[in-house]
Formats: C-alpha cells, structure tokens, sequence
C-alpha cells in the first residue's frame, strides 16, 4: 500500500487521457480520419455531376466514382466503430485506475478527512464524479477531435471550389460563437451548485436507508422523511430553472449553426442565373454547407460536457493529492524480539481547525505483555488515542512510540501489521465468512482460519450455517447476531496474530450467553500481547495491569484498581457511579428518584 504524499500536478483532462494513451490515442485518430474520409462522398458526388452533365457522360466513370463513395461511406462507419470501442476500452481502463488510485489513498488518508466529507460525499466522488468521466473519454473526446478537423477542411474545400459561396457557408460563425460565449457564462459555479445538490441528495439517502429501521417504526416514507424530500425538491427547483434559462439560448445556436445554408441557397442561386456558377458546383455546396459549421455543434457539447466535468475532476484530484501517512523508506522496523511498548509522550492533539483541542499532555507507557485500560468521561480522549496509534491522525504535538520508535518513523504497512483492532461497532464486509476472516490475512490457509475461529467461540457458529465458511452473511453482517459479529471479529483478529491489540469495549452491547463467550475469546486474545482497551464498564478492567484515568485530554490518575481508589478522586466516583448503576433494579430507588416503571 502506498501511503506517500502526492506531489504530483494537478489532474487535468490531458493527464487523464494519458492513463491510457494508446488506446484514447488511438480512438481520437480514428475519429479524425473518419472524419476526412466523410467529405469524400461529397466530392465524388460533385464529380459524378459534372460528369452527368456532360455532353457525352462516361458511364464507366460515373460507376467507378459511385463505387468509390460507397467504398467511403463503408470505411468511414468502419473507422467510427473502430474508434469508439478503443474510446470505451481506453475510458474503461482510466475509471478502473482512478479507482484503484483512489481507494488506495483513501485507506491512508486522516480519519476526519473522511469524516468532512461524509460516505455520501465520498460516495459521490469514488462513484459518480469517476463515472462522469466516461461519457467525456469514450464519446465526447472522439466527437471533439472530429469536429475540429470537419469544418476546416470542408470549409477549405469549399473556398477552393467558389470563395464566394465558402464565406457564404461561414457567416453565421460568428455571431454563434458570441452567443455561446454568453451562455456559458458562470458554468463551473452552476456545476458546482448541481454537485452539493446531488451530494445532499446522496448522503440524504444513505441516512434514510440506514435508518430504515427507525422509519418503519415511526410510519415515515420517503417523502416525509423531512431531510431527504427537501433535497430531492431542491434539485427538480434547480433543474427547471436551469433548463429554462438555456433553452432558448441553445434553440438559437443550434439555428445559427445551421443558418449558413440558405444564405448559400439564396447567393448560389442568383450566381447560378448569372452563369457564374454551374448546378454541380451549386448542388456541392447545398449539401456541404451544412457540414461545414455542424460539427460544431458537437463540439461545442464536448466543450460543455469537459467544463461540467472540470468539478468532479478537480474533487478527484484533491483526494488523490490529500495528506496522508507520510512514509519514511529509510526508517528499518524494529526488531521482533524487541517488546511492543507503546508509549504516549506529552501527546497534543486537536481537529484541523484548530482551535479543538482533543489531548493536552498525555504520557502513560502501556507496556508489553500487559494490559492497559482507559478510563474517563465521554469526550475524555480515550478513542482518539487509539487512532493515533493506528494512525488514522497524527498527534500535534510530543510523540507517539511503538516498540521505542517514534509511529511516524515506522513504514505504515509494517505498523499496521502489528496492530490488531476489535472494536463495539464491528464492520463487515457484503461476503462469505471466509472473505471476512480473510481481510486479516489473505494468505492463511483452512487450519488457520479454523483456529482462529475457535478460540474466538465462532467455530461452532459456522458449522450450524449452510454452507459452513462459504456462507455470505449479508451486508455489514447482517444475517450474524450481534454476539456472532463480534465473535468473528475476535477471530479475524486472532488470525491477523498482532502483537498489539486495541479494544474499544468489545462485550458493551452483548446479552449474557454472548458477553460470557466474547470473554472467553478475548481472554484467549490478549494472551501475550500489548492490549490498551477503552472501558466503559469500569467492572471489566478492574483487573487490568494498568488503569489511566482520561478527563478533559489529560491524565487525571494511573495505577491499578486499587491504587486509583485510594488517590484518584475522578476513578473513585467513576466506581461509585458505577457500583450504584450495577445494583438498579426496575422498582428500586435512585438517588432519592421514583425510578419505577
């Protein structure tokens, strides 16, 4: 995994095409000389008229040339398929290495990058914004390459024949470029507008079927569901004042476009009577007149469609270049014999603003082999430390070491293998049991899995499913109880062997039967290793090697139980509160409160 800061320039259409130059290439070549060999038939039909209109026509002649702009026509359609299924291979290659490149920085990226952007947000740029680009690369680089060879030479042809009717066919040019000019005033604000609107839309979304549940129970539907209604509103709003203001603006062009052939008509006529110019050439220039500026048109929507697409490229192009974890090649890792001490050094830390500080000072050693508990508040630090030291933030100040080295001077693919996470919310992938397992360790073999998933008491679970590790378990685990996904974590992380392990209260919201197995299996997890666990049922770590007592981002106490007891007052109303809240009962009294039901 590549976790270097890009310093590469900025993505632009050119470097874009670039990510398959041959085929993009090659479809743009192609779309050139179909282009050409279309003006062939045109001048093939003039021959053939002025040969007809002879006083003794060479009917040999006649079939060779009507031969050859058949041949044309054939070659041309052949060209133009030829360039449009490179432009597709050529389009389909980029999206598939934006991607990649994408999902790769998005691994690597700080957590609250991705939290500013939400998964909406997110969806919308990995997803769509990518997809945008096809249409641009597979139709309208093509069509734009064509149009901007079609006039130039038809007009070119054109002059040669009679300068008089090729200027003619020309007039209308400008005026059309004017009014063009004008309609496009302010199009990357509009796009961008349209881009927050398909956003809101997007994350509105998620949160309603995410929340499909609650709106069940509640009898809400999509258009009562006040967030996501507003939305799609918002944008039909958006959409019918858009199209309004550009339709009679685009009628216009595209008439302009077309105008120069009755002014070729009207002038080719009166030359005509005059004896000036013959109905071959006449006939030419009615059917080439409109050829002449028509592609234009195309162009002008290739054109439109790469400034619609400039947004989705330049929001690409600031995940691709975001900040992330900044690798250090020449820093070598530590030995394995060297015990994983993980230690906090007058850590600071805040949001990017800023102005939130999270952490103030924090030193405590968790030392290897033994357990260290965190405690406090909500909004004490707790999880923040956790995600300094998987690296999803860097601290802002003091240091962060594993095994005696500084975490920003470990090579990040390294630090993560020596972590090993079992967190309360559990995420699962759409897959197999094994496919889960699996993400910790790809290359582990049927002995090692099953291994792991018994000790983590999930074995048995998969022997009572149908198709035993193959089974797919749904969308984040959903066909999986609440117990069994957390069990599956366990085991996923004994199958990943990480010499430190991170636990953010892996029992906290399993019934009895389920907490009782979870315990076993983190018992048999924590064997040996570096463990540092966020508590909230101060019960479960009352036996733990070493208790940090967190408020407002400092250490308020550390020590054992007992220790903390005796000389921490914030731990010794933590347990108090704790002790009170364990002895409620429905029907009993609480702090003097009728707290019956």
């Amino acid at each position: 995994m590549s976790v270097t800061v890009s310093s590469a320039r900025p993505l632009t259409f050119r470097r874009l095409a670039a990510l398959a130059p041959w085929s993009l290439g090659g479809a743009v070549l192609l779309a050139i000389l179909s282009a050409a060999l279309a003006l062939v038939p045109f001048l093939l039909l003039h021959r053939i008229a002025v040969e007809l209109a002879a006083d003794r026509p060479d009917t040999a002649a006649v079939r060779t040339l009507a031969g050859l702009a058949a041949l044309a026509v054939l070659g041309r359609w052949v060209l133009m398929s030829a360039s449009h299924a490179l432009a597709h291979a050529g389009a389909f290659a980029v999206l598939h290495r934006l991607r990649l490149r994408l999902a790769d920085r998005l691994a690597v990226v700080p957590m609250s990058l991705l939290a500013r952007h939400g998964s909406g947000g997110l969806r919308r740029i990995v997803i769509d914004d990518v997809a945008s680009l096809e249409g641009f690369l597979a139709h309208m680089l093509p069509d734009a390459a064509a149009a901007l060879v079609t006039p130039p030479l038809a007009l070119a042809l054109l002059l040669a024949v009679d300068w008089r009717l090729g200027l003619a066919a020309l007039a209308p040019l400008p005026l059309a470029v004017l009014l063009q000019a004008w309609m496009m005033r302010g199009a990357r604000v509009r796009m961008e507008e349209w881009h927050g609107i398909q956003t809101r839309i997007a994350t509105r979304m998620v949160d309603f079927l995410r929340g499909m549940p609650l709106v069940t129970l509640f009898g809400l539907s999509a258009r009562s569901f006040g967030g996501f209604a507003a939305a799609v509103v918002g944008a039909v709003g958006w959409v019918n004042a858009y199209a309004a203001r550009l339709s009679v603006g685009w009628a216009l062009f595209g008439a302009l476009l077309g105008g120069g052939l009755p002014l070729v008509a009207g002038l080719g006529a009166w030359l005509h009577l005059r004896g000036d110019v013959d109905a071959a050439t006449l006939a030419l220039f009615l059917l080439m007149a409109p050829v002449v500026l028509q592609p234009l048109l195309r162009l002008t929507f290739a054109l439109g469609e790469q400034e619609r697409r400039r947004g989705a490229l330049a929001r690409i192009d600031a995940l691709l270049t975001a900040p992330a974890v900044v690798e250090r090649p020449e820093a070598a890792v530590p030995a394995p014999e060297v015990p994983r001490d993980v230690a906090f050094r007058d850590v600071h830390f805040s949001y990017e603003d800023g102005r939130t500080p999270v952490l103030a000072g924090v030193s405590f050693t968790a030392k290897a082999g033994a357990v260290t508990a965190l405690v406090g508040p909500s909004g004490a630090g707790k999880s923040t430390l956790l995600r300094l030291l998987s690296r999803h933030a860097d601290v802002r100040g003091g240091a962060l070491l594993v095994a005696g080295r500084d975490v920003r001077d470990w090579p990040a693919d390294a630090l993560l293998a020596e972590i090993g996470v079992v967190f309360q919310e559990v995420f699962l992938f759409h897959g197999t049991v094994r496919d889960n397992l699996l993400v910790a360790r790809a290359d582990a073999d049927e002995t090692a899995m099953i291994e792991a998933a018994r000790a983590a008491r999930f074995h048995e679970v998969v022997l009572a499913m149908p198709q035993g590790y193959d089974t797919p378990i749904g969308e984040r685990g959903f066909r999986l109880s609440g117990g069994e996904r957390q069990r599956l974590s366990i085991a996923r992380a004994l199958l990943k062997d990480a010499p430190i392990l991170l636990l953010d209260e892996a029992t906290s919201a399993a019934d009895a039967e389920n907490e009782a197995l979870i315990r076993q299996a983190l018992a048999v997890l924590c064997r040996g290793r570096t463990v540092l666990t966020v508590a909230h049922r101060l019960s479960s770590v009352r036996r733990a090697d070493r208790i940090v007592v967190l408020e407002g981002g400092a250490v308020a106490g550390q020590g054992t139980h007992e220790d903390l007891l005796e000389c921490c007052p914030l731990y010794r109303r933590l347990w108090a509160d704790h002790e009170q809240a364990a002895n409620w009962r429905l029907g009993s009294r609480l702090q003097g409160e009728d707290a019956r039901c």
